[in-house]
């Protein structure tokens, strides 16, 4: 080691670390893109649905809705305000006078009501027209923004040939105004 020379330790300096990125990973970009998308339809009532369908049983609930509340909602739990009963309409009046119903419903305030299709028994095939068609309805706009979760009632408030639908909450103080249908 004859030669050999310290270093002069006087001007050195620890290398910093590199600056952070500005953007986050890819993948966390695409978490939060996701999550604000979440949100955003959440807000705007967007959001898709998820159905359960059985012989006679039907339920349907925004994603994301907890499943106490579909529960409780399947079980009969929540009283239902008002009601109306489709028996003896046509398809396209049916589908009229849901929209109404669910409007003035969401208008006032209300929180759960209760839709008797019928089980299609006395239609011409047999097949629970109304009753598709009301799922149909209800998760897809002008509707849709304003149901959280539907299922089938319990047999004492009609059964397979019925409904709950739970409403969001109407915060809003101004009469609800929907685009032609």
């Amino acid at each position: 080691m004859k030669g050999v020379v310290p270093i002069d330790r006087a001007g050195q300096e620890r290398v910093p670390p590199p600056a952070p990125v500005g953007t986050p990973a890819r993948f966390l970009q695409q978490e939060e893109l996701e999550a604000l998308t979440h949100l955003e339809d959440l807000v705007s009532g967007d959001i898709p649905f998820e159905l359960v369908y059985s012989d006679e049983y039907v339920d349907g609930a925004v994603v994301g809705l907890s499943p106490k509340v579909l529960k409780k909602l399947r079980n009969g739990d929540f009283s239902y305000q008002e009601y109306v009963d489709l028996h003896g309409y046509t398809r396209a009046e049916a589908r009229a006078v849901v929209i109404d119903f669910v409007q003035e419903s969401f208008a006032r305030k209300l929180r759960c009501i209760l839709i008797i299709s019928g089980r299609g028994l006395n239609s011409r095939d047999k097949e629970p027209v109304l009753k598709q068609g009301l799922v149909s309805w209800l998760i897809r706009a002008p509707l849709k923004s304003m149901v959280l979760a539907f299922a089938s009632a319990r047999s004492y408030d009609g059964g397979a040939g019925a409904f709950y639908i739970l409403l969001r909450r109407n915060k809003g103080g101004a009469p609800l105004v929907t685009p032609a249908n």
